[in-house]
């Protein structure tokens, strides 16, 4: 392993729900996290923590590097790099050679983070390394369809890879369309050329057969010789919107079979590093088949340290220097859950926003999320975040 490095300091990118995660996991060891985002959100208010505010990394991403190095220049130590979203990752994987003066990566080299971020590219190593997938299509103009017919399994599903301003152009509850036969596939599509919107690039792919609860998660950290060192899995119980949404509530529980598909992937493709990789369970043949995988942490990794493994802070161990030894997962099941959103979305707002399907019971609910709980925003030792939340949660109401 590396030579051992000074001790390194925390600074984390983006301050939703996931870096707060991160934050608390860092608090856990008593050490204190940078936190850094263009506008404050829910890890800003943390005691855990000091907050800086820096350019936007889609509007100025090149403002945002330089205020990046600027704080870098002012830190005694240097900072230990972690995105918590796309918006964040991008920008700092394609400068690291001018970032790692002032920060240390746990991360890939930018190539792998691309690969892993093109679903292209990435369905191409999973067909070579014989990890069951979607059979999906790649389209540049939704005119292309009529070339693929023949091929096309159904159900299937359709979707935009650009989603800003789409569904108010079609006019839709949502952006992902499941289409139980060609006639289905002929109508939207047809609808889609109406709205002009036809030369957006979109995906066709297989729909696998399950529910959201089928939706399975690993989260993993690799070392520099990508072996999986420490993982944890899960599923989710709701999201929102419901056909393809965010995670608002979710079960860890032990699910071996991911670990060896994730560790084939991850292998392969020389990841270094945090990522969450989704998986389906597909009700047709009971495999699990790779939907995607995010280099960086999830929305629900506070979920792995509540189990006992203290992901973030092994990573920063390793980047100091320190090898760290495979742990083996908590074999207790867990309840991650965004109480009240999930509580609201659950009995009223599904229904309210035209998706009556998912609404259920207070019975049923109850049921669902029965278990030992984890609450990613309230903390009754750290409240700043929950009094933000609900502030945010009453300006929506």
């Amino acid at each position: 392993m590396d030579k051992k490095q000074e001790t390194l300091i925390p600074v984390i990118l983006g301050s939703g729900i996931n870096a707060l995660g991160l934050i608390r996991s860092f608090a856990k060891k008593n050490i204190k996290s940078i936190v850094v985002d263009s506008s404050k959100s829910y890890a800003f208010f943390s005691k855990y923590c000091n907050g800086i505010i820096v350019s936007d990394p889609i509007k100025t991403p090149d403002n945002f590097i330089l205020d990046l190095i600027n704080y870098g220049k002012t830190l005694k130590n240097k900072g230990f790099l972690i995105p918590t979203n796309d918006e964040w990752l991008f920008p700092i994987s394609k400068n690291q050679k001018e970032l790692e003066k002032y920060f240390v990566f746990s991360m890939s080299e930018n190539k792998v983070i691309e690969d892993c971020s093109d679903k292209t590219k990435l369905y191409e190593f999973a067909k070579k390394f014989d990890i069951p997938h979607p059979k999906t299509f790649f389209l540049n103009t939704t005119d292309q369809i009529n070339d693929i017919k023949k091929e096309i399994p159904y159900p299937c599903i359709l979707k935009p890879t650009i989603t800003v301003g789409y569904v108010e152009k079609l006019k839709t509850k949502g952006r992902v369309f499941r289409l139980e036969n060609e006639k289905e596939l002929d109508e939207i599509v047809e609808k889609i050329k109406k709205a002009r919107l036809n030369t957006i690039p979109h995906v066709l792919q297989e729909y696998i057969i399950g529910g959201v609860e089928n939706l399975y998660t690993i989260t993993t950290y690799s070392n520099k010789s990508n072996d999986i060192i420490a993982y944890s899995t899960g599923h989710k119980i709701r999201q929102n919107p419901p056909d393809a949404g965010t995670i608002i509530s979710g079960k860890v529980t032990q699910e071996p079979v991911l670990f060896d598909l994730a560790q084939r992937l991850i292998k392969n493709i020389n990841f270094y590093g945090i990522a969450n990789t989704e998986f389906k369970k597909d009700d047709k043949d009971g495999r699990f088949k790779l939907i995607e995988i995010n280099p960086r942490p999830g929305k629900w990794n506070y979920s792995v340290t509540a189990s006992g493994i203290n992901m973030p802070y092994i990573a920063l161990k390793e980047a100091e220097g320190e090898a760290q030894k495979p742990i083996s997962p908590s074999k207790q099941s867990l309840i991650w859950i965004v109480f009240i959103e999930d509580f609201l979305f659950s009995l009223f707002l599904f229904k309210k926003r035209g998706y009556k399907e998912f609404s259920i019971s207070f019975k049923q609910w109850r049921k669902s999320i029965k278990g030992k709980k984890i609450f990613p925003i309230f903390d009754i030792k750290d409240l700043g975040p929950f009094i933000f939340y609900l502030k945010d949660l009453a300006k929506s109401v």
